[in-house]
């Protein structure tokens, strides 16, 4: 298997990582909504109850998402492996939103979801590490977002730029044929002039 072969795998992988994380951080945002934007005392209370049940989860249920992150990076590194000139500083540019993401979850989505369980917010209250969970899922809703759209966009670059060597090979191939049938007429008329000045010459020496 060429190495060509296994860009579009990468691709498949950061896409379906990404759309995970995504739908991970949707599934929250019913609890973030009245902490963050429309904030109220029994949202607050909704809001640490997910997040300590979220916390208190078995780690294998975890390590799911673990595993989903992990494929992702697997596809950053599969595209960078080779990467041309044309798409390095796209591919750069996903695997560096996908490192941020990943520092967002760990530190301030993690710790903050321990600490709803444990209580220990550091040098803020329970209701303001709440709203630093909620905006940084909104952070992460950005980049998620942002390493769609460079996909997205490499994809049609390159779709587009197949597409016009297509259609330039097409009208240099449509050339050559209608070139072939010129070129055998006027092979068939110098053979037929030919003919024709040797009669000519047979005629006058008798």
């Amino acid at each position: 298997m060429a190495y060509k072969d296994l860009v579009p795998v990468g691709t498949v992988l950061i896409t379906c990582a990404t759309s995970f994380a995504l739908g991970t951080v949707y599934a929250n945002s019913a609890y973030d909504f009245h902490t963050l934007w429309r904030p109220s005392e029994a949202g607050f209370e909704r809001s640490l109850a997910h997040y300590a049940n979220w916390a208190s989860t078995p780690m294998r249920v975890h390590h799911i998402l673990h595993g989903v992150i992990l494929l992702g990076l697997i596809g950053c590194f599969i595209k960078l492996y080779k990467p041309s000139e044309e798409v390095k500083y796209f591919e750069y540019g996903t695997l560096g939103m996908m490192m941020v993401a990943i520092i967002i979850y760990l530190t301030n989505l993690r710790i903050g979801a321990n600490s709803c369980i444990t209580g220990e917010w550091g040098d803020v209250d329970a209701f303001t590490g709440v709203n630093v969970m909620a905006a940084s899922q909104f952070m992460m809703v950005i980049v998620l977002v942002g390493i769609l759209v460079l996909q997205g966009g490499l994809y049609y670059a390159e779709w587009y730029e197949a597409k016009i060597q297509r259609e330039f090979l097409q009208k240099e191939a449509k050339k050559a044929n209608a070139g072939v049938p010129a070129a055998a007429t006027e092979t068939s008329n110098a053979a037929s002039s030919g003919v024709e000045a040797k009669k000519t010459k047979a005629k006058k020496r008798v």
